[in-house]
């Protein structure tokens, strides 16, 4: 019998971070520093709901796009009020849904690099081509105008654009954002936007694509209850989308996914229509280690690093110890117990990221181990 398969590898930070797991759980002292997931706990609010909504038996079938009252609330909390409100189980199956509408073979979606490692996967399942284009590493890897038009052709349907982004750390300013629109426009390009990040930024405030009302008719944008309210087992994420692609992802969703899950939306709903006091607590405690961290990395030597702006993850730079990136993590977590993910991973090879989602006890002592590792691999 003839099986169809696809060239699609599994994600590469979910991998690490199963094997630092192991490691812990057969007795390793491992610092875990790949998957980036909020290590604090949900508001209390959100398990509330969770806990009433399990013990009336709200656990049916919910309308395959989301029940109306999540709609509302997400609605109102995010000032969506142009195109249709969409749930689904998590941000992932939002981006992915999206793709495949607008994006089949022999099509292009040009992904800014570095970049989320499913991306470039989400697009090869969709039978289209991803075609990466490398932000300026010296203007904290954004990329301009110029590149995008280097890069466009007349295959080319989508831009596929994180912010915060995931890896860097880096937080597009609103006139870089911009000249990304104007490009979109011009050019009668879908933007896929995807925003999960939208809660964690430190310098200066966080804009998003859709504070630019020229572009809704072909803005689809993403986002989560899992990073803003540390709730990422529970799946649950939502979309804004025109109407012109709703009808489309809607029905996608419908046969690939079923529904969202119906606690969880109980949840969501309990923690949106809360007063939000959570979110500047969960900012400031990320803030506060990313301070603490980022003198003690950027004094190690053989590596640059950059201040991060938003999301919670440092860009290590490690070209300078000599070694590639793959290499990097593998000897750092064999000898030094520091799992990390290789920037090959996100399309970057050359850097590898650091999620600083541990407490402040534990990355400062990884920034010791990192130290070491860095000094001995220099002295070889």
């Amino acid at each position: 019998m003839k099986t169809l398969s696809r060239t699609v590898s599994p994600s590469v930070t979910m991998s690490l971070d199963r094997q630092a797991k192991a490691l812990i759980a057969s007795g390793h002292d491992i610092i875990n520093l790949t998957a980036g997931q909020v290590d604090l706990p949900m508001p209390e609010i959100g398990k509330d709901a969770l806990i009433a909504a399990l013990k009336a038996d709200c656990t049916g079938y919910t309308p395959a796009t989301g029940s109306q009252d999540v709609k509302d609330t997400v609605q109102k909390r995010y000032g969506w009020n142009e195109g249709s409100i969409l749930i689904s189980a998590g941000a992932k199956p939002l981006v992915s849904a999206a793709v495949a509408c607008i994006a089949g073979p022999g099509d292009e979606v040009l992904l800014p690099v570095p970049c989320y490692t499913s991306y470039p996967k989400m697009i090869r399942l969709a039978g289209a081509v991803p075609v990466p284009v490398t932000g300026d590493p010296e203007n904290r890897f954004t990329v301009s105008k110029d590149a995008l038009e280097n890069a466009v052709t007349s295959r080319t349907k989508a831009l596929l654009l994180n912010n915060p982004v995931n890896p860097t750390g880096t937080v597009y300013r609103k006139e870089e954002l911009r000249s990304i629109v104007d490009f979109c426009i011009e050019r009668d390009l879908w933007l896929i936007a995807d925003e999960v990040y939208d809660t964690f930024f430190y310098d200066e405030p966080f804009v998003s694509l859709y504070a630019f009302p020229d572009v809704r008719d072909r803005l689809i944008l993403v986002n989560s209850a899992s990073k803003t309210y540390a709730m990422a087992g529970l799946r649950l994420g939502y979309a804004v989308v025109p109407d012109a692609a709703a009808g489309a992802i809607s029905a996608y969703l419908s046969h690939m996914l079923g529904c969202p899950c119906s606690l969880s939306e109980r949840a969501a709903l309990a923690v949106l229509n809360a007063d939000e006091t959570d979110l500047p607590r969960f900012r400031d405690v990320f803030r506060e280690r990313r301070d603490a961290l980022f003198p003690l990395l950027s004094s190690i030597p053989g590596i640059r690093v950059d201040q991060s702006a938003g999301a919670f993850y440092f860009w290590l730079d490690v070209r300078g110890l000599g070694i590639d990136d793959a290499a990097f993590c593998r000897m750092l977590l064999e000898e030094e117990g520091v799992a990390l993910t290789p920037g090959s991973a996100f399309l970057c090879p050359g850097y590898v990221r650091l999620a600083y989602t541990q407490p402040e006890p534990a990355l400062r002592k990884a920034s010791e181990r990192i130290r070491r590792f860095a000094v001995r691999i220099r002295n070889v």
